[in-house]
């Protein structure tokens, strides 16, 4: 079975809609993804304790930062040297993002 980590994350920047959406393209079976908590209690996507590695224009720890600070930031536009990330600017994967494209969906 192929699962996607952090989605087709050699594709789009990981953990994010783009690489979420690359991987059902790719046929993945399954994508594995990270879960923290925003200081305001929202369970967020992404892997590291902090947003530095995987975010422009940010710094610090994902438990210190509110929802809407996160979102703000850049989670994949710089991705490819081609250009911006699949979908644009990269935009965060949250479990409860409006995109229903995953709601109810075994992928």
């Amino acid at each position: 079975m192929a699962v996607a980590h952090r989605g087709a994350s050699a594709y789009a920047p990981e953990n994010t809609i783009a690489a979420f959406d690359e991987a059902i393209r790719l046929g993945a079976k399954a994508v594995e993804f990270d879960l923290r908590v925003s200081a305001d209690g929202v369970p967020v996507v992404i892997h590291d304790e902090t947003v530095d590695r995987t975010t422009r224009g940010g710094h610090g720890r994902v438990a210190k930062m509110t929802f809407m600070e996160l979102g703000r930031l850049d989670a994949g536009s710089w991705f490819s040297e081609n250009g911006p990330a699949p979908g644009g600017r990269g935009r965060a994967a949250i479990p409860d993002d409006p995109d229903s494209r995953f709601i109810g969906q075994r992928i």
